[in-house]
């Protein structure tokens, strides 16, 4: 199986083993390798991708211990078939294969709702609580019904709810450029466990804050509900266990 078509990107700085190991995730992705495919053999997947064998082993090392494949001694490097409720592998074939891009989402994401839950509660007015309220209610209740779309579409409308409660037209129409890129994100993370304690709790802890007008508290509900998700991208694609690790949250808050 020729594989160089699927590694035809440039290197960058970074770690050549992380990028190995994101090459491989994206030719899963692409179709290029499907589940039950051996890989080309050690020697052969270096040449195609132009890197020395011992960061391919570590490439490989770190997607054996996400499970995305499985080496198999005297028999070489195997595509694992994920078990159909396996989200934690799921995620971090995702995360490996978009982090880039979602990262840079969530970043600008932060900054924006953080702001804006600052600004809502000097703005937002009877009728933005009692929308903002209300999309929290309908997102408990997707969740408690367990329909993803639900779950992905309610939470879509209570961040933007948030949003507008800003009253900034600008801040408003920068977050709906972001809401496109973000719908896979959500359907990732909703569907994985204990995302319905997560999500349902910090909702109703920024309505709280926001309704008690404290700016502080609201800012840095926003934060303390989207860090971590933002956390377990990074640690899933850099071969971490998607564990939330809370170092640099501080940025986005005083």
């Amino acid at each position: 199986m020729e594989l160089s078509g699927a590694f035809a990107t440039s290197l960058s700085r970074r770690p050549l083993p992380e990028l190995i190991a994101e090459r491989i995730v994206a030719a899963i992705a692409a179709g290029v390798l499907t589940p039950g495919d051996r890989l080309p053999s050690e020697p052969q997947l270096a040449k195609q991708m132009s890197v020395g064998r011992g960061s391919l082993r570590e490439a490989l090392a770190k997607l054996q211990d996400a499970g995305v494949v499985e080496i198999v001694r005297g028999r070489g490097a195997f595509v694992r078939e994920p078990a159909g409720d396996d989200s934690r592998l799921r995620f971090a074939v995702w995360s490996r294969s978009e982090s880039s891009e979602v990262t840079q989402l969530l970043e600008a994401r932060i900054g924006l709702e953080s702001t804006a839950a600052g600004l809502a509660c000097d703005r937002a007015d009877p009728g933005d609580l009692e929308a903002l309220g209300v999309a929290c209610d309908e997102h408990e209740k997707a969740h408690r019904s367990g329909d993803l779309t639900a779950m992905v579409d309610t939470d879509e409308r209570f961040h933007t709810a948030l949003v507008d409660c800003a009253h900034n037209a600008v801040i408003t129409d920068l977050y709906r450029t972001l809401v496109p890129g973000l719908k896979e994100f959500r359907q990732q993370l909703l569907s994985r466990e204990g995302a319905e304690r997560r999500s349902t709790h910090d909702h109703a802890r920024i309505v709280a804050a926001v309704a008690d007008k404290d700016h502080s508290a609201a800012r840095r509900g926003v934060v303390a509900h989207l860090w971590p998700m933002y956390a377990e991208v990074v640690a899933a694609a850099t071969g971490g266990d998607g564990v939330a690790d809370y170092d640099g949250a501080e940025i986005f808050v005083d």
